[in-house]
């Protein structure tokens, strides 16, 4: 039995590959993936911006060939032992699940002191810097099937909750920020509070994604700028109460416009989703 996925063979070239039917070892599992999203950063990888964690004490490049997709929801068709997701729940072959993208390894310093996954000196990233010249190649969610390794974390996704909802699982997990802004809150006047006003930069996937989280979040008001009116219309439906196009107004316009909104005080948090310098100089 083969097993069809997208190959990313080198930066500019796809092609559809056959690989065997892997052998599920213990502590392992094997999922059949039924959504996996495009991420930015599969399309960088793509472009040839294959150099990651710059400025990291581990460095990583791409090795090429890999399958990508790392925003995956899928079923379990096998699991040789006992897994429990990360919340603590048995898991069971037939449970729809969300792999998480990245693999820390939970014994170095960073790890054991409790900071995020890009500070692991030996992260794995499924979709990303696995090989899939190697047994048992299945290390994105671009294929059929997807190889879980041991020490993955996985989530149950809960019934009722659509495939194209749960795939947006990775996504919101990068809105993490507000909630961390939000626990400073605690103490006086820091943080991120109920009826703060969020300026958020750019409302691709990522930027709307914060929109939904800071409406979730209670915040008073939601400002959006971006490039793209379509986009922008988006922010608007899921809360966003300004939205300004950065390429029909002028930067002292957008000042202006946001200081009427906040009292001549500005933003309390503002989450940059743009990707360029401009939005931070």
């Amino acid at each position: 039995m083969g097993v069809r996925a997208v190959v990313m063979e080198r930066p500019g070239k796809l092609a559809v590959k056959q690989f065997p039917y892997p052998k599920v070892t213990q502590g392992a599992m094997l999922v059949r993936i039924t959504l996996s999203g495009i991420c930015g950063t599969d399309k960088h990888s793509f472009q040839g911006f294959i150099d990651q964690y710059s400025g990291h004490a581990q460095p990583k490049r791409i090795p090429f060939p890999i399958i990508p997709g790392h925003e995956n929801v899928a079923v379990i068709v096998e699991m040789p032992t006992p897994w429990r997701d990360f919340e603590g729940q048995p898991l069971a072959v037939g449970d729809r699940v969300v792999v998480a993208a990245n693999v820390s390894c939970g014994q170095c310093y960073y790890c054991r002191q409790g900071f995020p996954y890009y500070f692991c000196e030996n992260t794995t990233d499924y979709g990303n810097n696995l090989s899939a010249a190697e047994p048992p190649h299945l290390f994105g969610g671009w294929a059929e099937y997807l190889y879980v390794l041991p020490g993955s974390c996985v989530y149950k996704v809960p019934p009722g909750l659509p495939d194209h909802h749960a795939v947006m699982g990775e996504l919101m997990a990068v809105t993490a920020s507000l909630d961390r802004a939000k626990q400073f809150s605690t103490v006086g006047n820091d943080g991120f509070r109920f009826s703060d006003t969020v300026l958020v930069q750019g409302v691709a996937a990522v930027g709307i994604c914060h929109v939904i989280k800071a409406q979730m979040l209670g915040a008073g008001q939601i400002l959006a700028t971006d490039l793209s009116n379509c986009r922008l219309q988006l922010a608007k439906e899921f809360g966003a109460t300004l939205c300004l196009n950065v390429a029909e107004t002028t930067l002292e316009e957008r000042r202006e416009r946001i200081a009427e909104m906040t009292h001549g005080r500005g933003p309390d948090v503002v989450v940059e989703c743009a990707g360029v310098p401009e939005a931070v100089v």
